[in-house]
């Protein structure tokens, strides 16, 4: 997969995924990883997941292709395909 669009700040020692980085989704330590392939980084994170990779909150399945992340009143969104 790779980040279509990344409109969240970047801070400074934080990785940040830029625009046509490689990524892929690792589910680790209760939650749904996006790792960028290049360095291993962990660029994003779900909300906590079951053993069965489902929402705690709502017992679905996250969001993992198309817009994953967004706060509108920010205009912040992240986009992967």
């Amino acid at each position: 997969m790779r980040i279509i669009r990344n409109t969240y700040p970047i801070h400074e020692n934080c990785p940040h995924a830029e625009v046509g980085d490689i990524v892929e989704w690792e589910l680790s330590k209760g939650a749904y990883r996006l790792i960028r392939k290049k360095d291993r980084a962990c660029v994003f994170a779900t909300a906590p997941v079951n053993s069965e990779g489902r929402l705690y909150s709502n017992k679905k399945f996250p969001q993992l292709t198309g817009i994953i992340a967004q706060v509108k009143s920010k205009g912040w969104v992240m986009e992967i395909r």
